[in-house]
């Protein structure tokens, strides 16, 4: 039988479909689903085994200015944490669909134990910030509590000390929050990542290094200093939409 070229069979795996790369966060296959499915913002996870309905389809809040889905907590499959059985993930994705425009996020963590006695878990993404493959644009309630442990920055400027890094709840601005004063910078690149609070970076599902959650070793996030001198270092984390920043005033 004759060979078809590579680019022929991509013609034929992709048109006239809507092609979704969705990957599973347990087991770690990757399923490839052939969708049509009409515009809209939709969420996905192992109670429609990862392939969005309409009752799936996330709805437009003016006053969360963002798309909202309320998720019923007895939907979602939780797993032991690789970190250790006290901690239970489970994992959703978002995908946004407008006309030739497709983006898929990365798989976000669900601590159990953090959502206490809630029964739903509300969801949050933006379209507009998403990035396909990344969490960014994506976040829910638990993101927002701290009933096990809060936020932290750990990296570079605190010698990767999460309990040096205590992020604080700025309800104004509506994100955690952790300065540095008077840092000693240099004209360089500093490392960091987000956690939750001890020196055991656990549950290691939550580590984040502004692009995906469950964040190893070496995957961090990063900034730049313009120069010597000396720094107030401002670190942010909004996690209804998981954007994490930096902003820093030379003194």
């Amino acid at each position: 039988m004759k060979k078809l070229s590579k680019y022929k069979m991509l013609s034929l795996l992709i048109f006239p479909m809507v092609v979704l790369f969705i990957f599973g966060t347990v087991s770690s296959c990757m399923k490839i689903l052939n969708l049509q499915i009409p515009d809209g913002v939709y969420v996905v996870g192992e109670w429609n085994n990862w392939v969005p309905t309409e009752s799936d389809k996330m709805t437009i809040s003016t006053s969360e200015d963002a798309f909202v889905f309320e998720l019923p907590v007895a939907s979602i499959t939780f797993n032991p944490s690789r970190s250790g059985n006290e901690f239970s993930i489970g994992y959703y994705k978002v995908i946004y669909k407008q006309g030739g425009v497709t983006k898929v996020s990365s798989a976000i963590p669900v601590w159990k134990e953090n959502l206490g006695s809630d029964t739903k878990l509300t969801i949050y993404a933006t379209p507009t910030a998403m990035v396909n493959g990344l969490a960014v644009g994506v976040g829910d309630s638990e993101k927002m509590k701290t009933a096990q442990k809060n936020w932290s920055i750990g990296g570079e400027i605190n010698n990767w000390n999460l309990t040096q890094g205590v992020m604080t709840w700025d309800d104004t601005n509506k994100v955690f929050v952790y300065e540095v004063k008077n840092f000693a910078g240099q004209k360089k690149e500093y490392k960091y990542k987000l956690s939750r609070t001890d020196n055991e970076w656990k549950p290691w599902e939550m580590n984040y290094d502004g692009k995906k959650y469950d964040a190893g070793m070496g995957q961090d996030a990063s900034f730049s200093l313009p120069e010597d001198g000396t720094y107030d270092l401002k670190f942010t984390h909004n996690p209804k939409f998981s954007i994490l920043a930096v902003t820093y005033t030379k003194k």
